[in-house]
């Protein structure tokens, strides 16, 4: 592991922008929408992983966003070794701050770093009993998944376990968000990366080498009657996002701030009252 913190690449903003934009903005609002999707995961997977994983004694977070998942694992294995890297740093220096201020403490075994997912990792082979990489729709595009899945099977020791959790495209009774989504769509395909990746992972898992592959779907519901344990979360981090991605859609010419606005709000009011729903998709593999 020491080799990695000799051969780190310094990464310009430049490179940045050129290689991976993260199109849902930073800061603590930010950080609160992706802590969302991390209990929802686990609410709805029952656990923070679904791999068959025992005693791992290094634990690697593939753009691991405000790290949370990483400082949880490195106290439910307080003797493994847990690294989490992510090309937002600030993201999470935010993330430990607040964390700070609720008491808590950066776990020993818990080292984050800046790292590029879209680049090479800079760790050896096999390094690791378990790699993770959660909810990479936001920035990863199309044509790089099948790279950054191999460089996950590649650090991941012989019998160590790769997990990809990430979710398809939402669907709804409200005529609003159906609205809202149809145009995040359209924005997706501009920008080349998959509006959800779900469906897609089993294509992408059948190339890596890996002796085992099993995917796990299930779907999250948001409704008034029939609502799934992460249901409420589902939505609100969904909403959430589609507030956030606003600006972006407007300098796309896809609809004007005043149109997005307005369809928000009547997606807010019409949620209440009809059924919202995602498939999440868990897929692991063991080298």
């Amino acid at each position: 592991m020491v080799a990695f913190f000799r051969r780190r690449r310094r990464i310009s903003p430049r490179q940045i922008r050129q290689e991976q934009e993260y199109i849902f903005g930073q800061g603590q609002l930010e950080a609160n929408r992706l802590d969302l999707q991390h209990f929802m995961f686990r609410w709805e997977f029952e656990g923070d992983y679904t791999a068959p994983v025992r005693n791992p004694l290094a634990i690697l977070d593939v753009a691991c966003g405000t790290g949370r998942w990483a400082r949880e694992m490195a106290r439910r294995f307080p003797n493994a070794t847990v690294f989490g890297f992510d090309i937002n740093q600030e993201q999470i220096n935010v993330a430990n701050l607040e964390a700070t201020k609720r008491g808590e403490t950066l776990p020993d075994n818990c080292t984050f770093l800046t790292g590029n997912a879209l680049q090479p990792f800079d760790f050896p082979d096999g390094s690791f009993q378990l790699v993770m990489a959660r909810a990479n729709s936001a920035y990863m595009p199309i044509e790089r998944w099948p790279g950054m899945l191999a460089e996950m099977a590649r650090v991941t020791a012989p019998n160590g376990w790769i997990e990809v959790r990430d979710f398809g495209v939402v669907r709804s009774e409200s005529l609003a968000l159906t609205t809202l989504t149809g145009i995040f769509v359209n924005l997706a395909a501009r920008l080349g990366i998959h509006p959800g990746v779900g469906p897609y992972i089993d294509k992408y898992f059948a190339a890596l080498p890996l002796r085992e592959r099993h995917i796990k779907t299930l779907t999250v519901r948001a409704a008034p009657q029939r609502a799934t344990r992460g249901g409420r979360l589902m939505l609100a981090d969904y909403l959430a996002l589609m507030e956030r991605v606003m600006p972006l859609v407007a300098r796309n010419g896809l609809a004007t701030e005043a149109q997005w606005r307005q369809l928000w709000q009547q997606a807010r009011m019409e949620t209440n009252h009809c059924t919202t729903e995602v498939e999440l998709t868990a897929a692991y593999g063991r080298r």
